[in-house]
């Protein structure tokens, strides 16, 4: 399932700092899986210009859009987000409602610790 991809490049994202042959990897794994289109070019929610790429799926329950959002110069994650496009179910929300999202805003070594 392409929605389980994308949920696991967000996560390694959150846990591992990854090199730019890691990073080229990702973005060849996410353009090669059925059914992700390239939104294009979309602000996070840190101010920063990157480009989307995105799967709608009901895969979780409710139609909801799946999106990663890339650094358009070293292919850097910087945000995850999760939408729900068409309805709510038994939420309380106003469609699109943002269900879920993350931004990386540092990703850098730091220091072993003494």
């Amino acid at each position: 399932m392409s929605v389980q991809y994308l949920e696991d490049v967000a996560e390694l994202a959150g846990v591992r700092l990854l090199n730019p042959a890691q990073r080229a990897a990702v973005l060849r794994l996410l353009a090669d899986l059925p059914g992700i289109t390239v939104t294009g070019t979309v602000t996070d929610r840190a101010g920063r210009a990157g480009e989307a790429f995105s799967i709608t799926s009901s895969a979780h329950g409710l139609p909801a859009q799946y999106t990663v959002i890339v650094d358009p110069r070293s292919g850097a994650l910087w945000g995850y987000e999760e939408v729900l496009t068409t309805t709510a179910g038994k939420l309380n929300v106003t469609i699109p409602a943002v269900i879920s999202y993350r931004s990386y805003l540092i990703a850098e070594y730091a220091p072993m610790p003494r």
